[in-house]
């Protein structure tokens, strides 16, 4: 795409950033040169897509590739939606703004069932038709992955092919293969699918034919008898596999805004009720040497200042309290802190506790998932009751004020007793006296339980919406307690992610009839329109119920039947009995192996690593503190100047700010932090320029080392800072001429396609006085004479003109109230304007 076509769209959408694609690590190649061009889509909207560490992974893998380019793609928000339709122009990718279709490979991401609709959004800005049999092989290769591809089957319609398990290795694979099937002239996909469909962890829906028997449940035919079952890719070591120490730092305000650092994938802990506990099993941990390394690398590249420790259970991790003390010392001139997850019920030892007392208190979380001991039993969770409160008192010794539980409503033999488990169980926690006096908040989060593919579970009936309903007002009813605040989840949200977890091949027409009747982002509650959704259903004479309250027989044949997570059918059902009973099974991390299949133990089998001090060279173990040099006196204050154009005027300001921020921290100076629990780099700016002007020159203010040479700083600083921001000088503030700031300002002003009348302007400049009023947003009103502020209005021709305003009674007046008020300039144009603001001469004293 033109850039000039993105910039016309950009400044008449809210969050602009979101589509620039000028982030911190982002890698744009020459597309022309490379052998294959991949597209990584996300379906949903930029900040919770940046956030999601395995497209990172997959991004790092295949750029690394010299001959691949990947590019990322993600929903477009409702606004930038239309913008795209009435321009008539394509979704395009945020490095290069190429057409979707234009790639050789788009992968989907596939982590919600309630982001569907947003996979047809993507396809449709690009005219790429839904359905697969409709896609010529002039169309890209449409693949996905993830753990909603473990049931494919509702998708199964819109896809070339599904990458089962983990993507590091087969995407490389599968690359590589589409490169030699292009170099060898090849024209026929469906010869390609047959290469790909050799590759384990690659699933392709069309050698499967489809019917449905007399009791409309689906049943599968394979079209080659070799290709029967779909075995799940697995990556033995994650150690072996690249990690991201340079992943893109994204604008505006990602769902987790820190650098995570996945220390281990998989969980043995075995809760029945978890999909995510059986399909990413064996437990496979990294090094706490490795995990270091790649901290230290990592901050250096992207300028964070907080770490995450992505795991599904952390505090399993074999050494997390060493790993955690280490981390803390990693970089202390720059603040690092550590974002601590939800800690197990049970695993708080005495030497993690004293290293916990150190992190940044936020909220702790814990889920319970059930009220009572029986419901947890049933589950597996393997917690006791003693277990919860221990955890408890533990987490208010160490400085938590606030306490997050999780339970679901509608687990498998769930009672009324279990219900009111939940409450006795709040009301008690929020009864604990912190040290004996003071108050806690314990908040109850409330979700239904949705029976997922590949669960011991995966066979039994979701409870019905009204049902969920009638344990939400119980709950509403007799929670009502000061010290806790209960939240929950949109039953008939549960009830539309329930029916494509377990749903089949005819729920495709159900999506595109629910996309054509407007069904957006529907994981968004306030998109989501569940009334919408049921007359797309009754529209294709589908009966929802039939894929969510309805149990499932023992010998019904599941529409995930043929994919195989690893996992053996004989230890699921074996799960399913265990929990009627109810009977635990131990973690086999602490017990002996419990028989799930997943492990020949020649290959595939738990990676778990020595603690740090048999682990690490004696030189890498050594702690580095704070700077001796890191005293008040030590500090000067600096002023550096910048200017704000092209690419960079969508920023708002605390966008600028965090980049400016974490640049600061990547050029590797030392900086004056503020003191307290929670330090903040001591940074300030100039007045703040509304989100679509320009500038040439603003400034910031920063207490740096008083060693720094500001050149250093002006010359390190450019080489990382986005498109449209660049440092222009830096001196101390000692040599400011502070009657600068009092100077006017002038700002050249283009209105595209506006002709200016010149008689506004003659009439404007002629009055004694212009005045406006306004009222603010506490309701009080505020009169302004935009008259005496401007002291220069001229038109330069049709459609630029300058204008000089001064400040007013310690106020600063924009030009867009000018031109809208005096000049009677509609929105749209002024929403298009380049409005830049001029250098002024600062003279140093």
């Amino acid at each position: 795409m033109n850039p000039k076509n993105i910039q016309a769209v950009l400044p008449f959408v809210e969050m602009p950033s979101r589509y620039l694609g000028s982030e911190v690590n982002a890698v744009k190649k020459d597309l022309t040169r490379m052998d294959l061009t991949f597209a990584l889509a996300f379906p949903d909207l930029y900040e919770i897509g940046t956030s999601h560490f395995g497209m990172q992974i997959l991004y790092t893998i295949l750029n690394e590739q010299e001959n691949i380019a990947a590019e990322r793609f993600f929903t477009p928000a409702p606004d930038m939606e239309k913008a795209l339709l009435e321009k008539g122009l394509p979704l395009f990718s945020l490095e290069s703004g190429v057409d979707l279709k234009e790639f050789n490979i788009i992968g989907f991401s596939l982590l919600y069932e309630l982001n569907f609709t947003n996979i047809l959004t993507m396809l449709n800005l690009s005219g790429i038709p839904f359905y697969a049999k409709e896609r010529n092989d002039t169309f890209p290769l449409i693949i996905a992955g993830g753990p909603c591809a473990f049931n494919p089957e509702p998708l199964a319609d819109f896809f070339d092919l599904f990458v089962i398990g983990d993507g590091e290795e087969v995407i490389v694979e599968l690359s590589r293969t589409v490169i030699q099937w292009k170099q060898e002239g090849g024209r026929d996909k469906t010869e390609l699918l047959k290469k790909l469909s050799t590759l384990q962890g690659i699933y392709v829906p069309s050698f499967f034919k489809v019917h449905y028997d007399e009791q409309n449940i689906q049943q599968m035919t394979p079209e080659y008898p070799d290709y029967r079952r779909i075995k799940r890719a697995i990556l033995p070591d994650i150690s072996t596999a690249p990690l991201p120490t340079a992943p893109v730092v994204p604008f505006g305000k990602p769902v987790h805004d820190r650098l995570r650092l996945e220390i281990a994938r998989g969980c043995s802990r075995g809760c029945r009720f978890c999909q995510a506990g059986m399909i990413y099993r064996p437990v496979r941990e990294r090094s706490t040497k490795e995990l270091l390394d790649i901290t230290r690398r990592s901050l250096k590249e992207t300028g964070y200042s907080d770490v995450s420790l992505l795991s599904l259970s952390t505090g399993d991790y074999g050494d997390l309290a060493t790993l955690m003390d280490k981390l803390l010392s990693v970089n202390p001139n720059h603040c690092t802190a550590i974002s601590l997850p939800s800690i197990r019920a049970g695993r708080l030892t005495p030497e993690l506790m004293k290293i916990i007392k150190k992190v940044k208190k936020t909220g702790f979380t814990i889920a319970p998932e059930a009220g009572t001991q029986r419901l947890r039993d049933v589950i597996n969770k393997n917690i006791t009751q003693e277990d919860i409160f221990d955890t408890v008192n533990s987490a208010f010794e160490l400085g938590w004020r606030r306490i997050k539980l999780y339970f679901m409503n509608g687990l498998p033999t769930e009672t009324q007793e279990d219900i009111q488990g939940i409450c006795d169980m709040a009301r008690q926690l929020a009864g604990i006296k912190i040290n004996g006096k003071g108050k806690s908040q314990i908040n109850v989060s409330f979700a239904t339980f949705i029976p997922k593919a590949h669960t011991p579970f995966q066979r039994c009936s979701q409870i019905p919406s009204e049902k969920s309903r009638e344990n939400l007002l119980f709950l509403k009813a007799n929670l009502r307690h000061p010290g806790i605040n209960l939240k929950w989840q949109d039953p008939d949200m549960s009830v539309l992610e329930g029916i494509w977890a377990r749903g089949d091949r005819k729920l495709s027409r159900v999506l595109v009839t629910a996309w054509e009747m407007g069904c957006r982002l529907d994981g968004w509650s306030d998109m989501f329109n569940f009334d919408t959704w049921m007359a797309a259903f009754e529209k294709q004479g589908i009966d929802p119920l039939f894929y969510t309250t309805r149990e499932r027989t023992p010998k019904e044949r599941l529409p995930w039947a043929h994919i195989d997570c690893g996992i053996s059918d004989k230890f699921m059902e074996k799960e399913f009995q265990r929990a009627l009973i109810p009977q635990l099974t131990p973690d086999c991390r602490e017990a002996d192996c419990t028989g799930c299949g997943i492990c020949d133990f020649k290959k595939i089998q738990p990676v778990l690593h020595a603690p740090l001090a048999t682990d690490m060279e004696p030189d890498t173990m050594e702690d580095k503190g704070p700077s001796r040099d890191n005293l008040p006196e030590h500090f000067t204050q600096y002023r550096c100047f910048y200017s704000r154009l092209g690419d960079a005027r969508h920023f708002g300001h605390l966008e600028l700010a965090k980049i400016i921020r974490r640049a600061i921290r990547r050029i590797g100076i030392t900086v004056k932090y503020s003191k307290g629990f929670s330090p903040a780099m001591k940074l300030s700016f100039d007045n703040p320029l509304p989100v679509g002007m320009e500038s040439e020159e603003e400034f910031f203010n920063i207490h740096a080392h008083i060693k720094t040479d500001p050149m250093e700083i002006v010359e390190k600083l450019n080489q990382i800072l986005p498109r449209g921001i660049t440092i222009i000088n830096c001196i101390p503030v000692a040599r400011i001429n502070k009657k600068a700031k009092d100077l006017p300002t002038s700002y050249r002003i283009f209105l595209p396609g506006h002709t200016i009348d010149p008689a506004l302007v003659d009439t404007f400049m002629a009055a004694p006085e212009f005045i406006v009023e306004k009222r603010n947003f506490k309701g009080k009103t505020r009169s302004t004479d935009l008259r005496k502020v401007t002291q220069k209005l001229k038109i330069i021709d049709n459609f630029h003109l300058e204008i000089v305003l001064k400040k007013y009674q310690d106020r600063i007046i924009r030009p867009a109230e000018i031109l809208q008020e005096a000049l009677k300039v509609p929105d749209t144009v002024l929403h298009a304007a380049q409005i830049v603001k001029q250098k002024q001469d600062k003279i140093p004293c």
